[in-house]
This record gives C-alpha cells, structure tokens and sequence, in this order.
C-alpha cells in the first residue's frame, strides 16, 4: 500500500466482512441441515433395502444396498462437500477479521490513540 491506513478504513473493512460472516453462518446452518437429511436418506434407503432382502449373503446383501442406493449416497457425498467448503469460507473470513484487528491495534497506536 502506497497511501496511509486510516482507523475508519479498517473499521469500514471490519463492519463488511462481519456482515459476510453473518450471511456465511446462516447459509453454513442450511447447508449442514441439508447435509445431514441427505446422510439421514441414504442410511434410510441403505438399510431398508438391507432389510429386506431375505437371501444372500451379508457381503451380496451390501453390495446390493450399495447399488441400489448410490444416488443418495453421491447426494449425501456433494452436501458434505458444499457443507465443508462453507466451513472454510468461514474460517477465511475469521482469519481475516483477526488481521483486520491486527492492523486496526497497529493503526491505533501509530496514531497515538
């Protein structure tokens, strides 16, 4: 940065990533409902079909409840993925609300306040 840091600068940058971390948090609950009713579906349809098969082995039996359920899982697979990956973002933007603080402390005390 060629130009100086002033304290309303960071507050400006402080008051917008808290707004972006608000908005994260809410989206990061929907995401890890819809995580977990897709985990909930895929073990549902996974021992239901288990269940009812009445011959076959246990590893037959498996790898049918597999098969026959590998669109929930795949689903249940993605929403994990989306729910992590929100999960980062909000650490992201924790991590730069911290240095934000940081520099903030660093602005304070070069301008004598």
């Amino acid at each position: 940065m060629n130009q100086p840091i002033y304290p309303v600068d960071v507050e400006t940058a402080l008051m917008e990533l808290s707004k972006r971390l608000e908005t994260e948090v809410e989206f990061f609950a929907d995401v890890s409902t819809e995580r977990a009713e897709a985990e909930s579906e895929y073990k549902r349809q996974y021992h239901s079909i288990i269940v009812r098969m009445t011959s076959g082995t246990v590893t037959q039996k498996e790898s049918m409840a597999q098969h026959k359920s590998a669109i929930a899982f795949r689903e249940w697979k993605i929403s994990e993925a989306s729910e992590k990956a929100t999960q980062q973002k909000l650490i992201s933007i924790r991590t730069q609300i911290e240095s934000l603080r940081t520099i903030s402390a660093n602005v304070r005390a070069a301008a004598g306040g």
